[in-house]
């Protein structure tokens, strides 16, 4: 039976991101081919896990494939906005059980904490080096997303978040941060055994 792996994500930068894992991975993989079929979604904010989500995956995606495929779909974001909050803006139960009823296989949920742009910053000589700055220059800010947008400013230039990079992400070392991260990253690990294989470091 055919597989595909569908990743849902926030935004552009996230989608850029996801796709240079995978092509980290079958880099270092040389002569394997990853038989799994790979659809990545930009669903535009939070709440398009509660409004796109489930309808991007039987207009969109479950018509690409035969009926005999199996579906495991990842849900991929941020966790500052629940963080704090008293009322969550997505019921991942719901959005999970949705799938399932919908004809995913499998649900898993990769949860960038406390955002994506803390992961990029596992590689801060990689931003500097894209932004032309100095390699001593260091990140101030409260946040990811802060210490980010302090390190564009110092270039005279602005970043938006869940936009295209325009070559940021092309610049990190994508090894680097997997390894920084593989515990949030160990529900990809584990479902997509021969991409990751060679990012599993010390991975239970």
């Amino acid at each position: 039976m055919d597989k595909c792996l569908v990743l849902f994500v926030e935004g552009e930068t996230e989608m850029e991101f996801y796709k240079q894992v995978v092509a980290c991975a079958r880099k270092q993989l040389p002569g394997k081919i990853f038989d799994t079929g790979i659809e990545y979604r930009c669903i535009k904010g939070i709440g398009g896990f509660k409004n796109d989500v489930i309808r991007k995956f039987v207009k969109d995606i479950k018509p690409k494939y035969e009926s005999n495929c199996t579906f495991t779909v990842a849900l991929c974001r941020d966790t500052d906005v629940f963080e704090f909050s008293s009322k969550p803006p997505v019921r991942w139960d719901e959005v999970e059980n949705a799938l399932l009823e919908s004809g995913a296989s499998k649900v898993i949920h990769i949860e960038a904490r406390h955002c994506i742009e803390d992961w990029f910053l596992y590689d801060v000589e990689g931003i500097n080096a894209f932004l032309r700055l100095s390699k001593k220059t260091k990140a101030s800010g409260k946040s990811g997303y802060e210490k980010l947008q302090y390190l564009y400013k110092q270039a005279n230039k602005v970043y938006y978040k869940g936009i295209k990079s325009n070559g940021m992400i092309a610049h990190l070392d994508m090894a680097k941060i997997a390894k920084a991260v593989k515990d949030q990253l160990n529900p990809l690990y584990r479902d997509c055994p021969k991409v990751c294989v060679n990012l599993r470091t010390d991975v239970r």
